[in-house]
């Protein structure tokens, strides 16, 4: 390779390369504008423009430049730049890079040697990831508490940092690859997407005064929040204009690459869960415990709400669910947050529908402690065990204890085959993975 080919021309070529090697990514990358941006440290893109330091750009062979161009694309494709919403946002970007690595390696794609991978994340996608790494993150911090303070710790170069996840800047090497060629400095902070210029993205090399940003391990190529035209931040509606306009140019150059024979492999199903707009699990979780709330209409007293106008009609008569059990896999399935979301969800639920007692049973291959809660009481769940899973003895405890529920919500990762014949009463399946129960309705829940 000519080492005398400035980086905009090594670009350039690249892009080339990968629209004859690798189309779909090659299609998809033309629509991205390149922005020399020496301040950043390595690559990034908002959706609208590839931003790259010419420095970076100029030490990544021909082969790892592609590999680089197709991770940010990657990113765009499945709307990662529009899906952060409240999020930490270098987690958030560890955990898309969780997500798209493993895809483009398989499909014989040459990234630089410091990439995040991991086996445990393969097929998941960027929002269960970043769920599983912030659970690390809590469990960590909750570890070395004592020998910290403020949320800190001290990093390789003596720098204050915050608590990180093990699977970015502290791996073990069957967690990562090549993590003997890192030379950038560990990271202090990643630009925040949120903040209302994102500078990283904006205005031209000779334009720029602001310091140099540290780059993050593995952190090769950044995905920052949507923005408008004009580098501020994109609205919700924006947001979605852009997810389903990058939806359709990924289809797109989907079908172009397949009709040069040419198609990726394992993307199509990534592409269709992108396009898939998020349920609300708060909704469907009041919506399945509404559902067994028995109500029926009466003329006594009349609907209040039109007798001043003079009509007489009946009033809704509400009796009030009957007792509800919560059972929660304590072998360590679902993260602290989850459960402090569900716990809250489920509190402001049962004010309204008034069940006549909640029990919560505790469970990992036997019923550990149960919690019993009144009508007006808070709900907080405090996971007691930590072994195997058999979904079978909440089920038995229920039984044993004569409670016949109006409803039965369990709360785990579904990792077991151990479940009972279907009772009578409904039963939610609460988790925050793929699998689908052989009975009762199946919800999936993701940490805000």
């Amino acid at each position: 390779m000519n080492k005398d080919v400035n980086p905009e021309e090594k670009l350039c070529r690249a892009r080339t390369q990968l629209l004859l090697s690798q189309p779909f990514f090659g299609t998809l990358c033309l629509r991205l504008k390149l922005v020399a941006t020496p301040s950043f440290p390595t690559m990034a893109t908002d959706g609208r423009r590839l931003a790259y330091n010419p420095a970076f750009v100029a030490q990544l062979t021909p082969a790892e430049l592609e590999g680089v161009i197709a991770h940010e694309v990657m990113h765009v494709a499945l709307a990662h730049h529009c899906r952060r919403g409240d999020r930490d946002p270098q987690l958030w970007n560890e955990a898309a890079d969780y997500a798209v690595n493993p895809i483009l390696l398989d499909n014989g794609i040459t990234l630089p040697g410091d990439m995040l991978i991991d086996a445990a994340f393969r097929g998941l996608s960027a929002e269960e990831i970043y769920a599983r790494l912030l659970n690390q993150q809590q469990e960590g911090s909750q570890t070395e508490q004592p020998q910290s303070s403020g949320g800190t710790s001290t990093g390789s170069n003596g720098a204050a940092q915050p608590n990180r996840p093990q699977s970015s800047g502290s791996q073990t090497p069957s967690s990562r690859s090549g993590t003997s060629q890192q030379t950038t400095p560990a990271p202090q902070n990643l630009p925040q997407p949120t903040q209302p210029s994102p500078e990283p993205l904006t205005g031209g090399p000779e334009e720029r005064t602001d310091q140099p940003i540290p780059a993050r391990p593995g952190g090769f190529g950044e995905v920052m929040d949507a923005t408008n035209e004009d580098g501020t931040p994109a609205s919700p509606a924006e947001m979605s204009r852009q997810r389903h306009e990058w939806a359709t140019h990924a289809e797109q150059a989907m079908c172009s690459a397949k009709a040069c024979g040419r198609m990726p492999g394992g993307i199509e199903r990534q592409l269709k869960e992108a396009r898939e707009s998020q349920c609300d699990w708060r909704a469907i979780l009041r919506e399945f415990i509404a559902a067994t709330d028995p109500s029926d209409y009466r003329w006594t007293p009349p609907n209040r709400r039109f007798v001043s106008s003079g009509l007489y009609l009946p009033s809704v008569m509400c009796s009030g669910v009957g007792a509800i059990v919560i059972a929660v896999d304590t072998s360590g399935s679902i993260g602290h947050k989850e459960l402090e979301q569900f716990a809250g969800e489920i509190t402001a639920i049962s004010e309204e529908a008034k069940p006549e007692r909640l029990y919560v049973v505790y469970c990992d291959a036997a019923v550990q402690s149960t919690e019993e809660f009144g009508p007006a009481e808070p709900i907080n769940l405090s996971p007691k065990g930590g072994g195997g899973t058999d979904f079978r003895p909440p089920f038995q405890w229920a039984e044993d204890e004569g409670i016949q529920p109006k409803c039965f919500i369990y709360l785990t990762d579904l990792c077991c085959s151990s479940f009972p014949e279907p009772p009578e009463y409904p039963v939610l399946w609460v988790t925050d993975s793929r699998t689908t129960a052989p009975f009762g309705e199946t919800l999936r829940i993701c940490a805000d």
